[in-house]
């Protein structure tokens, strides 16, 4: 009779476990590279620490030394000998959900040269520290992303404060040194901390590579013009252009501060104003129709019903489908709709005009057409918002002008203040301004991070 052979199939990650000793499978389960710590044969055992359940393992760090720590010696003919252990209880990263640590006996080492004693050390841990660096890097790992203290501490079953520490000595690192700038920058400013001196903070960064450099605790000219002397003049002079808004108070600070920087404003922001200015017309137009006679009440609905259409390009609207609208009762384009909205007002009419002229310029990048408008509108045919708008434009011509000629922008710091507000309110905000800082520089740093096994040292 003929029985069926099994096959096994063997993979070689399988067949090098088979041949792994004892001490290298638990290095493995742990992601353990320290060849020097070994392992009892009943190596691990569950224990009730800080009144939760935890994984414990039990090992040992010896090796030979090759010189005194102390005096430097190398260590021949017995020089340095092996006197008894010290014991360490070193947090390791959980596995399978439990807090784990690593119950370490440490070897002692006495030096017959000078007298000194000292432990052995390894790159899984820092010295007289007893939370293990992989165990770092993961909380680093996560506070790269939008969580809270709190809530890092807990998965890691750590304390907020060591969450804290952990951030303020890799902020530290982030620190800027102040040795060089780029040749473009982005200025602009965000809401922060409650108990900090302003109500904004400043932020700038590389235009080019969109990498934030510096955040300061507020928005005043002292403090900005206080930080950025610290870089050395020939540094100042390498920056070309600046990205601002129409923040007045910046001009200034970057005639002082970068003599051969021109400023760029935000083409974005020059939208900005007129969008705004367009909708307030709107806005008032439509509230003189709220208290009037009934048929004049469908008037005010229609021009609140339909804002978007006033902020689209005028060659973006419509003109060939036709749907039926309620509020006309028939079947109507959106051109048409804007026909009628515009009737019943000429300034609006007007204001709406220029608002999309201004913005055709603005697409085709036509200074000079932008120019001409801005200079030659009749003001008196302009509803009082837009005419402010118009002279905040003319105030800033000569930038605009580096505007049509750049294509530099804000948007990238713009996007980047979203993810800040997003990491405040997952913190439901922030105390400290520094922890805030490290928190945002740490989330935005070049510095690959990896994955939360990821060794933040060589091995």
């Amino acid at each position: 009779m003929n029985f069926p052979v099994k096959m096994i199939v063997t993979t070689p990650h399988f067949e090098r476990m088979i041949h792994m000793s004892h001490n290298d499978c638990i290095r493995e389960g742990l992601d353990l590279k320290d060849k020097n710590i070994t392992f009892d044969h009943i190596f691990c055992e569950s224990l009730v620490i800080k009144g939760k359940s935890s994984k414990v393992y039990h090992g040992k760090l010896t090796y030979q030394p090759k010189c005194c720590e102390r005096c430097k010696k190398e260590n021949i003919n017995h020089s340095i000998v092996k006197n008894g252990f010290m014991f360490s209880k070193i947090k390791w990263i959980s596995h399978t959900r439990y807090p784990t640590y690593l119950f370490l006996r440490k070897q002692r080492f006495l030096c017959r040269q000078c007298g000194a004693s000292f432990l052995a050390e390894s790159l899984e841990f820092e010295k007289h520290c007893f939370i293990a660096r992989r165990l770092k890097q993961s909380v680093l790992f996560e506070l790269s992303d939008a969580s809270s203290f709190k809530d890092i501490a807990k998965r890691h079953a750590i304390s907020s404060t060591t969450v804290i520490r952990i951030l303020r000595k890799a902020g530290e690192e982030q620190r800027n040194q102040f040795k060089s700038l780029p040749e473009t920058l982005c200025f602009d400013e965000f809401t922060s901390t409650k108990n900090k001196k302003g109500k904004y903070s400043f932020i700038y960064s590389n235009a080019s590579s969109h990498k934030i450099i510096d955040i300061l605790i507020d928005n005043f000219s002292k403090s900005i013009k206080e930080h950025f002397l610290r870089y050395s003049l020939k540094e100042r002079l390498k920056v070309k252009a600046i990205v601002v808004d129409m923040n007045a108070g910046y001009f200034k600070l970057v005639k002082e501060l970068f003599p051969n920087a021109s400023v760029v404003i935000d083409r974005f922001h020059l939208v900005q104003l007129i969008n705004r200015a367009l909708n307030v017309t709107r806005i008032k137009t439509m509230n003189t129709y709220r208290t009037a006679s009934p048929s004049a009440a469908k008037d005010y609905r229609k021009l609140k019903r339909y804002w978007k259409l006033f902020l689209k390009e005028s060659n973006d609207l419509d003109y060939q489908t036709y749907h039926y609208h309620r509020l006309f009762k028939k079947v109507i384009t959106e051109t048409e709709i804007m026909d009628y909205l515009l009737s019943l007002n000429s300034q609006l009419k007007e204001t709406y005009q220029l608002y999309q002229d201004l913005l055709y310029c603005s697409k085709k990048n036509d200074y000079e057409g932008f120019k001409d408008l801005i200079l030659m509108t009749k003001k008196h045919e302009l509803s009082p918002s837009m005419e402010t708008s118009i002279l905040t434009l003319k105030k800033h011509l000569p930038r605009i002008k580096n505007t049509f000629q750049s294509t530099l922008s804000n948007g990238s710091l713009e996007g980047s203040i979203n993810k800040i507000k997003l990491i405040k309110r997952i913190a439901y905000g922030y105390r400290n301004f520094y922890n805030y800082r490290d928190r945002i520089l740490l989330s935005f740093s070049d510095k690959k991070i990896g994955n939360e096994n990821a060794m933040v040292f060589a091995a």
